[in-house]
């Protein structure tokens, strides 16, 4: 499904980041989108098969649009240098905490969690976890889980402890947290080795026990 020629494409673009080039290569774009979606179709089955609602997925809407939006930003280059899709409960744009791969050369990886939850939705994530301590901890320290993907990702947290919650809370850099994902990189050779896709499904299963912990707490 995923062959050299897609990362000779995004590595192509971003020295050619301009609309006539893309538009002399959009077949071999629509190609890589094609085959993006017929890996997105194998992703989402396999884990329905733990929760039927992402089977319901529809491949084509998982697919993150290549076009930027550069109303706000100081780089105006009109394209993605990269491929991005998402599965969970509702598919790609529902409130639920799902899985996202990303495919661009040298910089490829899966995430997987709740990013950036509304204010709602934070408030109810950090209480679920200080009700659920234990439970928690025992998700997220879990031997193939941690070997595979280490810790929390730690990028957005908080300086100070979180509205209600105490700077010696056991869990308070936890708390500190304003996004709750894990994240593992893969490498040029590994995204297009034959068995790429059982690895990411591998992967992604390895996560239910966070993602459902997640969804429990936003329900």
């Amino acid at each position: 499904m995923l062959d050299k020629s897609m990362l000779n494409f995004f590595s192509k673009l971003e020295e050619n980041n301009h609309r006539e080039w893309f538009q002399e290569n959009k077949k071999q774009y629509d190609k890589i989108v094609e085959n993006a979606q017929v890996l997105v179709g194998e992703w989402k089955d396999a884990l329905g098969k733990q929760d039927a609602l992402i089977a319901e997925n529809d491949p084509k809407k998982a697919i993150f649009r290549i076009y930027k939006d550069v109303r706000f930003s100081k780089d105006k280059t009109p394209y993605k240098t990269h491929i991005g899709m998402a599965i969970g409960r509702g598919g790609r744009t529902a409130k639920w905490a799902g899985w996202y791969l990303h495919f661009e050369p040298g910089k490829s990886f899966m995430a997987a969690g709740k990013w950036a939850p509304e204010a709602d939705e934070l408030k109810a994530i950090r209480q679920e976890i200080d009700y659920n301590l234990d439970e928690f901890l025992s998700i997220i320290n879990e031997k193939n889980l941690k070997n595979t993907f280490g810790e929390l990702d730690r990028e957005y947290a908080l300086k100070k402890a979180p509205k209600d919650y105490e700077a010696d809370h056991p869990a308070i850099e936890i708390l500190k947290l304003k996004s709750f994902t894990f994240s593992k990189s893969y490498t040029d050779e590994e995204v297009l080795s034959k068995d790429f896709v059982q690895q990411v499904i591998k992967d992604s299963e390895l996560l239910f026990p966070f993602i459902n912990f997640l969804n429990r707490a936003i329900e």
